[in-house]
């Protein structure tokens, strides 16, 4: 009985070979069995849900007959909430305002699936007020102490959704978009608009491998609140959840928090369901606190009305001074010197950092571990931690790129390989001593029999060029270096067998030695950028510039040969 009810969960695809569960591969963009490696596509899980819906839609009409739900509109806040006859409350509980009566409830408005209730009301009532007193020293322990009165269960609406996803991601500072894409399985997203979306995504996952057929069996006794929110807010939170579960992945890549994710949703199907939740929404010291249990697993989310602000960029600041005065130090031999002359990259560094360097703003939500409630006879245990209830789902979306053949196919981005780090000291070297590399070019070819190579070579001549250069150097390594290297990725297309191949020619990832100036390297537009680029922007005083520098050049070469 047990292995039958679980056949008929929709959300759970079987090989048609071998009968055994089939996962999703997510770089193959199908599904296909572990066991015999039959392939299932995509359609599979479309016809099943198709097949599944139709057979849902006659069980709910037969099961309603003499049924006597009915359905109440708060004319405040809009909720819809059933009870059955006679037993509605008498205010809303998302707002305390009076209900009102309507017509008996349509068959065809219930879910198709459903995750019975585990925990009790006394059970949840009980490790609601542990959590509250644990946390009695903050405002949401008091709002919690303080409105226990108003801890309710119910059975809230959310659509499950499942298809692709794909999304443009840009990095703070570059010009280059990268293309990624997902599989959404096992996303649940709340179609309630009177409670916080973001403080009950906290509280999930919830265990998909409980969810039944629908039953007014279930709902009996029970409260039971229906979706209050239009088909394109349904899909806006689906894509705010989608971006959430991205969002880890994508700044994993692009290594900073200061990315923008913009997803674009595919044929996705959607199912409704209804979900066990606890939850107390009420006024403390003037801010609305909610506080919700998942009453499947017993984890608790609770909204705080705070937000945590950070700017990506100050760490790079930091770091980069932080370098730069060790190095300085390390090559003067003191740290008071080093110090003073860091000042002047520290004020280069956060002019170029803070530049298009965004603030992320993430609402912040406390919650307890992910949890996985079990009964042993009649008495109920709550594991905790990352991994006691793991999602069977992989949401993790792959990068794709185009390969040598024009095709799409996943790929493995990296930005700061060996090779790239050698082009980097090369530039760095070459700046700094460009007038020495010139002279001992042409001291070089002028030398005559017998001379030796350092009598009409003196490299220290060039200080002039060198204090320029340093500037330079850290304009380059601050801006031009990240912009290039994020601008120009190194792409390895990710193989079937598992190894990696690196695609695309030179030019799309080369370092030229001159490429601070300018030149070689070009953005999306085709310009190049760099020192040349600005110069030509500031005009008249970038020419001026332009030509101090060159004679500065000439002037420290012909120093040091002379």
């Amino acid at each position: 009985m047990e292995e039958t009810r679980k056949k008929m969960n929709p959300l759970r695809i079987f090989c048609k070979n071998c009968g055994a569960p089939a996962g999703f591969d997510i770089i193959r963009q199908t599904y296909s069995c572990p066991n015999c490696g039959q392939v299932s596509g995509i359609q599979e899980v479309q016809r099943k849900m198709s097949q599944w819906r139709d057979l849902n839609k006659k069980n709910i009409k037969a099961g309603s007959a003499g049924q006597t739900l009915e359905e109440h509109s708060c004319p405040t806040c809009g909720a819809q909430v059933i009870f059955k006859a006679g037993e509605a409350s008498g205010t809303c509980d998302f707002c305390g305002s009076k209900l009102i009566r309507k017509d008996l409830l349509r068959p065809e408005q219930m879910p198709e699936l459903i995750i019975p209730f585990f925990i009790t009301p006394e059970e949840a009532k009980k490790r609601m007020l542990e959590w509250a007193h644990e946390n009695e020293k903050t405002p949401e322990g008091q709002a919690v102490l303080s409105n226990m009165d108003q801890f309710k269960g119910y059975y809230l609406p959310y659509q499950l959704a499942r298809g692709p996803v794909a999304a443009r991601v840009t990095r703070d500072e570059t010009q280059r978009s990268y293309y990624c894409d997902g599989y959404l399985d096992g996303t649940a997203v709340n179609t309630s608009k009177q409670l916080d979306n973001l403080t009950l995504n906290a509280m999930e996952p919830f265990d998909w491998s409980e969810a039944r057929p629908f039953e007014y069996g279930y709902i009996a006794g029970q409260n039971v609140k229906l979706s209050d929110i239009s088909g394109a807010q349904t899909e806006k939170r689906i894509l705010q959840e989608v971006e959430e579960d991205f969002l880890p992945e994508v700044e994993r890549v692009m290594q900073t928090e200061g990315v923008d994710i913009r997803l674009v949703s595919g044929n996705l199907l959607t199912m409704p369901v209804l979900l066990p939740v606890y939850f107390i929404k009420a006024k403390f010291n003037d801010k609305g606190v909610t506080a919700v249990m998942n009453g499947q697993t017993g984890r608790i989310a609770v909204s705080t009305g705070r937000e945590k602000k950070s700017r990506p960029w100050l760490w790079n600041w930091f770091l980069y001074t932080l370098g730069t005065f060790l190095l300085l130090t390390f090559l003067f031999g003191n740290a008071w010197v080093g110090l003073y002359i860091t000042s002047v990259p520290f004020i280069i560094y956060g002019v170029m950092f803070s530049q298009n360097g965004s603030e992320v703003v993430r609402s912040i939500v406390l919650k307890t571990e992910a949890a996985k409630a079990e009964r042993k006879g009649n008495a109920l245990s709550i594991a905790e931690g990352e991994d006691v209830l793991e999602n069977p789902y992989d949401n993790t979306p792959v990068f794709r790129e185009r390969n040598d053949d024009g095709k799409l196919v996943p790929v493995h981005l990296r930005f700061y390989p060996l090779s790239r780090m050698v082009s980097v000291i090369v530039n760095t070297v070459v700046t700094v001593f460009l007038p020495a590399i010139i002279a001992a070019f042409f001291r070089w070819v002028s030398m005559k029999e017998g001379e030796k190579f350092m009598d009409c070579f003196s490299p220290g001549y060039g200080a002039a060029w060198y204090c320029i250069a340093f500037i330079l150097v850290l304009l380059y390594l601050s801006k031009g270096l990240r912009m290039d290297a994020f601008d120009h990725p190194f792409i390895y297309e990710i193989l079937e067998n598992g190894k990696e191949k690196l695609i695309g020619d030179s030019d799309s990832r080369k370092l030229t030695v001159l490429s601070m100036f300018g030149v070689g390297v070009k953005d999306e537009n085709g310009e190049s950028w760099g020192l040349i680029k600005t110069l030509r922007m500031m005009g008249g005083m970038g020419l001026f510039l332009g030509v101090a520098l060159l004679f500065i050049l000439i002037g420290s070469t012909a120093a040091i040969i002379m």
